[in-house]
C-alpha cells in the first residue's frame, strides 16, 4: 500500500535549507520517491495559527521503503545539515 509523508519545516537558516533540499531531492530521485507537492505556508483559516514554515508531501511505494530512506546512510549524512537548516516533522499516512 502506498504511503505519503507530510513534512513540515520551520526554517532556521534559509541558505542551509536550500542546500539540504537540493541534496535530499537528489537522494529521493535516485530512490524513486515521488514529489507530490512542495509549498510555503500562507495562512491559517481554521484552528491554531501556525508559524511561517514550508511543507512537502512525498509518495513512497510502501512504509518499509519510506522508513528505509530515512535511515539510509546517504540520508543520514545530510541530517546534520537538515537540523542546522530547520526544525522538521515527518508524518506518514497510508493511502
Amino acid at each position: 500500500m502506498t504511503v505519503l509523508s507530510f513534512n513540515y519545516a520551520t526554517l532556521k537558516d534559509q541558505e542551509a535549507f536550500q542546500e539540504y533540499v537540493q541534496k535530499a531531492a537528489a537522494l529521493m530521485k535516485m530512490a524513486g520517491i515521488d514529489v507530490v507537492i512542495r509549498a510555503k505556508f500562507s495562512k491559517t483559516l481554521l484552528g491554531t495559527p501556525k508559524t511561517d514554515h514550508v511543507s512537502a508531501v512525498f509518495r513512497y511505494p510502501d512504509l518499509d521503503v519510506a522508513k528505509a530512506f530515512y535511515v539510509s546512510e546517504p540520508y543520514k549524512k545530510i541530517v546534520p545539515l537538515r537540523d542546522k537548516a530547520c526544525e522538521m516533522s515527518i508524518h506518514f499516512y497510508s493511502e
